[in-house]
């Protein structure tokens, strides 16, 4: 029974790698903000959709490991305000969802 269990698991496994393979993969995406939420740290993008044709909105996670700039400046979460052009590079993690690796603001530096 006991070696039963273990293929099980190896067969399981190996299902599962290539699916968290694919949730590592990074995506890109170019918008603006509409909305900023500190509490859960999110930020929202309001993107054009090339593949509808209409713009569309995906919230993404702030973590401790984000990289948050405006030009050559690191900025805080605080910084980011609505209407701001952004360019974000995200991963779903495949547990709790889609979190940001950079974020862009495109706004210009504060003189």
């Amino acid at each position: 029974m006991h070696r039963g269990v273990v293929i099980l698991l190896v067969l399981i496994s190996m299902g599962i790698a290539p699916l968290l393979a694919l949730a590592s993969d990074d995506s890109t995406i170019s918008g603006t903000i509409s909305g900023t939420d500190w509490v859960s740290s999110t930020v929202t993008v309001r993107y054009f959709d090339p593949y509808s044709g209409n713009n569309d909105e995906i919230n993404l996670k702030v973590t401790e490991d984000t990289a948050l700039t405006r030009g050559t400046d690191d900025i805080s979460l605080s910084d980011i305000e609505q209407g701001d052009p952004v360019n974000a590079v995200y991963y779903n993690d495949g547990v709790s969802g889609l979190k940001i690796k950079r974020l862009a603001d495109l706004n210009r530096a504060a003189s």
